[in-house]
């Protein structure tokens, strides 16, 4: 298989909201019009049970024996293996992911479900959604759309987590954003206490809207600020740092570096003039590189498979973190420029509100 979203029965399991080209090669299932969750859920052939099982094994002896602490679970439709957890491990249903999503949406006017789907044999799923009053436009024609992203996991290998995620239309980048908590993501693990964490997020609902609300002033002063050749260096030093291994070849960085700079004179060909040479225009570069031209793993010899696997890096995986972190190394090296402290203390304030 070329990608590793689910196929079962020779479809794939997802579907995406409009007619526009999908991020992931144009597969899955398309539908013109908003759908509810329950909707959403069919469409993406998520609608099936996670059931956690014993797990056995046979021993030196030849006998079958029961693999204490350690538990398979497996879809409820088909017995497909999704992975192993331990017998401390807390289900969170592929519904409860979905009414979760939905009852942030509440809060949100005109939200809507845009994707969702399962990688592997389901073992991780996500469902996106659109929050179109969190929209906003930089240099009068530099169109960004806002989303919620929920992400969970069957084996063990993630926790629930929400995030926001910015695209800008312009180039099809996004930007995946962590939803603050105390710094860091907002994230449930999947232990005894999952539910009651679940139940604290809904308490925290606004924390959806003012995020989004928080990055959209973040863009419009990044791009109103121009960038040094010195904060310039510092940004990409942070990003990419030289190893300390006098011995490593530095190929590979320079070549890296060198690719995100020329994307940075490009601006994409000039086409926001206002915005070169800007921090918006740097965290625009880094965005870019990393949709588009980083090596993500598992990557392939063909353009599909380079694709998507770029698609799953840039929202769920390193590529994600990436971006995540540009951002918030564009925003201090950007603060240390004369005059510009400004910037800081509005993140600060924001931090704190």
């Amino acid at each position: 298989m070329s990608h590793n979203l689910m196929t079962r029965n020779g479809k794939t399991a997802m579907f995406c909201v409009g007619d526009r080209d999908a991020a992931w090669h144009k597969l899955g299932q398309r539908t013109p019009n908003a759908v509810t969750w329950a909707e959403a859920i069919k469409l993406a052939d998520l609608d099936w049970e996670v059931v956690k099982k014993q797990l056995y094994f046979r021993n030196a002896l030849g006998a079958v024996t029961e693999a204490q602490g350690h538990m398979a679970t497996t879809r409820s439709d088909d017995g497909a293996f999704l992975g192993i957890v331990g017998d401390g491990y807390q289900l969170i249903q592929n519904r409860e992911a979905f009414t979760f999503c939905d009852d942030l949406l509440a809060q949100a006017n005109g939200a809507k479900y845009e994707s969702a789907g399962g990688l592997g044999n389901g073992e991780q799923i996500w469902v996106m959604a659109r929050i179109p009053e969190a929209d906003f436009t930089v240099d009068g024609g530099d169109e960004h759309k806002a989303y919620l992203l929920v992400n969970t996991s069957h084996d063990g290998s993630r926790s629930l987590v929400m995030k926001m995620v910015d695209e800008r239309v312009v180039c099809a980048n996004t930007l995946a954003v962590a939803l603050s908590e105390s710094g860091t993501s907002f994230r449930v693990k999947h232990t005894a206490s999952a539910k009651q964490r679940m139940d604290y997020a809904l308490q925290q609902l606004t924390r959806v809207k003012d995020t989004a609300m928080s990055l959209k002033n973040k863009m419009l002063r990044l791009a109103e600020t121009k960038l040094t050749r010195e904060s310039t260096k510092a940004i990409l030093d942070r990003l990419f740092p030289v190893s300390a291994d006098p011995k490593a070849s530095t190929t590979r960085r320079e070549n890296l570096v060198t690719d995100v700079l020329n994307l940075y004179a490009s601006n994409d060909r000039d086409a926001f003039p206002s915005v070169k040479g800007t921090a918006y225009n740097l965290l625009n570069a880094v965005t870019e590189y990393t949709d588009h031209m980083r090596t993500a793993r598992g990557n392939g010899s063909e353009p599909a498979q380079m694709a998507v696997a770029r698609s799953e890096s840039a929202l769920f995986g390193s590529g994600s973190q990436l971006k995540t972190q540009a951002l918030q190394v564009i925003i201090e090296e950007t603060a240390k420029i004369p005059g510009n402290a400004g910037l800081l203390d509005l993140i600060i304030q924001e931090h704190h509100r």
